[in-house]
């Protein structure tokens, strides 16, 4: 009996954990952090879709603009990506990463514009025009070209 408990109980929470929805909401229902950073980064840009992902306890927020740009939200509302889809990111976005990333960028791929950031456990990885991502550490220091 001890065993069919046990069994049931762990069936239950996988089950729980494993289910995943994916659901359109509106921008009210959008973190203020994750409301404030697309009014600041993107102020005449309107919103596309927003999506909410939930897995068991985990919820991320997928927002597409009308400008093609895609930025994605965890729980709180802090941005983990920033996709410009080959188009260069707004100036605003990139101050908000060290210097020595644009420095390295600018130095390295003179010809190149960051069209994407993403927030790893290590760092960044930037994306750019020329089709390389870049991985730095979170205080800028160059690590490798991700191929």
């Amino acid at each position: 009996m001890k065993n069919t408990r046990f069994y049931a109980i762990f069936f239950a929470a996988v089950l729980f954990v494993a289910c995943e929805e994916e659901k359109i909401i509106s921008s009210n229902e959008l973190p203020a952090t994750a409301r404030t950073f697309i009014e600041t980064h993107f102020p005449n840009v309107e919103i596309r879709t927003i999506v909410r992902e939930t897995e068991g306890l985990d919820r991320d927020y997928t927002v597409y603009m009308e400008n093609g740009f895609d930025i994605d939200f965890g729980k709180s509302g802090e941005w983990d990506d920033v996709d410009g889809h080959l188009s260069a990111l707004p100036e605003s976005i990139l101050d908000l990463l060290p210097e020595s990333i644009l420095d390295y960028v600018s130095d390295a791929f003179p010809n190149s514009r960051i069209t994407e950031v993403n927030k790893e456990s290590y760092g960044y990885e930037i994306g750019l025009s020329t089709d390389i991502d870049l991985k730095f550490t979170a205080a800028g220091k160059f690590i490798e070209i991700d191929d």
